[in-house]
């Protein structure tokens, strides 16, 4: 064979050799992608890893899998395993609420029993106590307003007399949060909780109206709705202004389907921003509705905004984050999900469990310090706080930081475990910067949770009949949320909200907000159904 005969067989055999390199690469890449499509399809969603889960994947080192050549000294991994203690619940049957009403029935032995013999006497030592609920069928009163009826005419004049004098007098009717309907402001809070704080969309309502004999139709419910928010609007406003003065944020934001939008297909998806901050009880969680997932809009919203800005990885969140005076702080929840999937693809045999385990460090030292600082035995000093937890976070932070830097040589970008180690080295100027603001925590999850009821009640209700439904939604689960965050019961805060309003002069609404409501004002309204449940018992 001749010199160059040869090495024409060599290029192509080299050629050959390259090509079986990359189409082995790609299959290991097409099955790492098959097992996440079956974990996400057929797996368990929880993210959480027993210690025997995270033990059993630093055995192996997925870089191991497609490196072509070992290095001579594998780099020293120092992790830090903790272990979480759980206090036993204690046996037997969670005690009723204080709080609910009790009835008393005293079951006694019937005077046979009580018999004793010549001699004797029955003392009464104790008595045996056991608790039971009962429920009250939904009960539905229409309130008639009674408003007589007076005309003003000369005394002892005679019926038919010319000299009746045609003034009419009437008392005015009681202001009502919306005049014109039949739904009073118990009736509204109901409907109003329901579908946005237990997802009950309203053609499921008006079935169940049906059913106690009620003729409310899902347009009327709907309509109610929207006017509520309408009369919310300067409430809503003032929640705006307390949540722009908090040194800190988590904004978040997910798709929905908004019917009839102008200019646009039904099937085009908008979607719902929700931000949330505020210190101590004066939490705030606001929604916004946007026909975009544009950058634009929360920029807009943030304009003068200054101080601390969680989100999660979306680039839209860059341009906002890089604004004077805001610091934008990334979430370890998400970068950790990138890596609980890896581990999962990967069978546990991958070293993406070292990662996790020194995630669940910085974890560890936050619930640590807090349980210490602020706890009611706590000192609460959020400078000492954040100077410890800075303290504290350094060394894993740099254990983190050199992993990542290792394998980013080791294992190839494509992997899923490669994607997640270009995730967390992108985001990571965000991800340590938690640490400068004793309020935030290591993730995102504040926002997340704030969302959550969104995402189930779209499950149920599927879609926004319209740009005003979509905006009233916004405003009614802005209320509910807050009043949860603030501690209060929904339903009897917007009661009490809508019962007040009417009567509230403009410059004293403030008093409406939720830090500003006593909750043992909401007794009122109990005592008001007593009555009107009484007052409606027919008398014989």
């Amino acid at each position: 064979m001749s010199d160059t005969a040869s090495i024409e067989t060599n290029e192509e055999l080299q050629r050959l050799r390259e090509r079986v390199r990359e189409l082995e690469r790609l299959t290991i890449l097409q099955a790492e992608e098959i097992r996440l499509m079956k974990l996400r399809e057929h797996g368990r969603s929880n993210e959480k890893l027993s210690p025997e889960d995270i033990r059993q994947g630093s055995l192996f080192d997925e870089a191991e899998l497609y490196s072509v050549a070992g290095s001579a000294d594998a780099p020293t991994e120092v992790v830090r395993v903790t272990k979480t203690i759980y206090t036993r619940r204690k046996r037997g049957m969670k005690p009723i609420d204080p709080k609910l009403s009790r009835i008393e029935v005293v079951v006694d032995l019937t005077e046979v029993e009580k018999a004793v013999g010549d001699g004797y006497e029955l003392v009464r030592i104790g008595e045996e106590t056991s608790e039971q609920v009962h429920e009250v069928p939904q009960k539905y009163i229409v309130i008639r307003t009674v408003r007589p009826k007076y005309v003003v005419r000369r005394a002892y004049a005679a019926a038919n007399d010319d000299e009746i004098a045609s003034e009419i007098r009437v008392a005015p009717i009681p202001p009502r949060i919306l005049p014109r309907s039949i739904a009073t402001p118990s009736l509204l809070a109901s409907v109003l909780t329901a579908k946005f704080c237990d997802g009950l969309p309203f053609y499921r309502q008006e079935r169940m109206f049906a059913r106690h004999g009620l003729e409310i139709s899902r347009q009327d419910m709907a309509n109610w709705s929207m006017a509520v928010a309408k009369k919310l609007e300067a409430l809503e406003g003032l929640l705006r202004k307390e949540l722009l003065a908090s040194p800190y944020l988590h904004c978040d934001e997910t798709f929905f389907q908004v019917m009839d939008e102008p200019g646009r297909a039904n099937s085009t998806q908008s979607y719902m921003w929700v931000t949330t901050g505020g210190v101590g009880d004066r939490r705030v969680v606001l929604y916004q509705y946007s026909r975009t997932r544009s950058s634009a809009f929360v920029s807009i919203f943030l304009d003068s905004y200054t101080g601390f800005l969680q989100t999660d990885g979306y680039d839209g969140y860059n341009a906002i984050g890089e604004k004077e005076g805001i610091v934008h702080v990334g979430c370890w929840a998400h970068a950790r999900r990138k890596f609980i999937e890896a581990f999962k693809v990967s069978g546990g045999e991958g070293s993406a469990g070292t990662l996790i385990a020194m995630i669940g460090s910085l974890y560890e030292i936050e619930n640590r310090l807090r349980a210490a600082f602020f706890q009611p035995d706590g000192t609460g000093d959020q400078d000492a706080f954040a100077k410890e937890r800075r303290k504290d976070t350094a060394p894993v932070f740099a254990q983190i930081k050199s992993w990542l830097d290792t394998k980013a040589f080791e294992v190839p970008p494509q992997t899923i475990l490669g994607k997640a180690i270009s995730y967390t080295k992108e985001q990571w100027p965000r991800l340590i910067r938690y640490v400068d603001c004793p309020y935030l925590t290591p993730d995102n999850n504040a926002a997340e949770r704030a969302i959550r009821p969104f995402t189930i009640g779209r499950k149920n209700w599927v879609t926004s009949g319209g740009p005003r439904g979509a905006f009233g939604s916004a405003t009614l689960y802005s209320f509910v949320e807050t009043a949860k965050a603030c501690g209060l019961e929904p339903y009897y805060y917007l009661r009490y909200i809508l019962t007040k309003l009417p009567t509230t002069e403009a410059g004293h609404i403030a008093s409406l907000l939720p830090w500003n409501v006593d909750p043992m004002s909401f007794g009122e309204l109990t005592a008001e159904d007593a009555r009107i449940s009484l007052d409606s018992i027919p008398i014989a």
